[in-house]
């Protein structure tokens, strides 16, 4: 009896052990799965069981939460570095590098994340390929990418704050990870010191723990619809924020557009719409409702990139005959041509992001 248990073990360890040494190695470019979860800002899981780890990224909180809210359940392919030694893999419960394709787009997530700012920058480790590229990606200087609503959304509001002041609030954003920020002349001017301005949390609204002061009124300046201030913020020592690219030329009349606002004063509030027209190359109108409390937050398009800077709204009063009353027509959204804050910040070699 014993002599038959030990001759079934032997047998069984040849068994298991020709397995083993026999399996099949697959290579990791051209595999195919689904996304199952995120487990950090550079890492996610499929459902064949591989663990995969985005090539050239350092993770951020905010790109774990751009892949939790926009990658779980869709379809990816594998592709692997040419020059990494890594190419196989033998079973699932491996841990891969590569790069990350979504189904239906053409760039990958990787350089989508670069791009777009949710990573803490190129990670050169087993990087070849794509070292040069994901470079360009980060410094702005790659293709641009054309966001979705909630994409935008996501870019926008980490960037955006609200701006508290002795005469009531307003909103601002960063240009720079330095805390260069800009905002209308009319939210505060260079005899407000008491101003600061107060980071949004993850749902929105005001996180009433995070604070920062203003160091510097740079410049203020406000005739007619032409309204902005460019001001440095207090950050603390080694701080850097997330902050918005500035676009280098007008977009078409009639372009989708997003801003974000302050509106309520406690919640973040991002809206649509639509470009109306330039004028005099100062300012353009556009078709967003705005409210007290939105002045001075970007107005961007679906690149993710500033146009201006979002001012005030007019009301057009007409005289009724049928009930001899004035009455307000549909309003008229100003803002404030970025082209022209960019041409003051290039004369005076102030250095805002790119």
């Amino acid at each position: 009896m014993r002599t038959n248990l030990f001759i079934f073990l032997v047998n069984l360890t040849i068994i298991l052990t020709s397995c083993s040494m026999f399996q099949k190695e697959r290579k990791v470019s051209g595999t195919k799965g689904s996304v199952i979860a995120v487990i950090d800002g550079k890492t996610i899981k499929l459902q064949n069981g591989l663990t995969v780890e985005l090539l050239g990224i350092n993770p951020s909180d905010l790109g774990k939460k751009y892949m939790e809210e926009h990658i779980i359940g869709k379809q990816v392919t594998l592709i692997a570095d040419k020059q990494d030694p890594r190419q196989t893999y033998k079973t699932a419960s491996t841990k891969v590098r590569a790069y990350v394709k979504l189904m239906g787009e053409s760039g990958s997530l990787n350089g989508k994340l670069l791009t777009e700012r949710w990573a803490n920058g190129v990670n050169i480790n087993h990087l070849r390929d794509s070292a040069k590229v994901f470079g360009d990606y980060w410094n702005g200087t790659g293709t641009r990418t054309l966001l979705s609503a909630s994409e935008l959304q996501l870019k926008m509001k980490p960037a955006t704050f609200q701006v508290l002041t002795d005469n009531g609030s307003g909103t601002g954003f960063f240009i720079n990870d330095n805390g260069l920020a800009l905002t209308n002349n009319h939210v505060f001017n260079e005899t407000n010191s008491e101003a600061v301005i107060a980071f949004f949390g993850e749902n929105g609204t005001l996180d009433e723990n995070n604070y920062r002061a203003i160091r510097q009124i740079i410049f203020s300046y406000k005739e007619g619809k032409v309204d902005f201030t460019i001001f440095q913020v207090a950050l603390k020592e080694g701080e850097r924020v997330p902050y918005l690219k500035l676009c280098d030329k007008h977009v078409p009349d009639g372009e989708p557009i997003a801003k974000i606002g302050c509106p309520t004063g406690t919640k973040c509030n991002f809206q649509t719409g639509n470009l109306s027209n330039y004028n005099e190359g100062y300012y353009f109108t556009h078709s967003i409702s705005s409210n007290h409390g939105d002045s001075g937050g970007p107005i961007a398009n679906f690149y993710g990139e500033v146009i201006g800077i979002n001012q005030s709204i007019e009301f057009n009063e007409s005289l009724s005959l049928a009930t001899n009353s004035v009455q307000k027509a549909e309003g008229i959204a100003y803002a404030v041509d970025i082209l022209l804050i960019k041409e003051f910040l290039d004369y005076h070699n102030i250095k805002y992001g790119r």
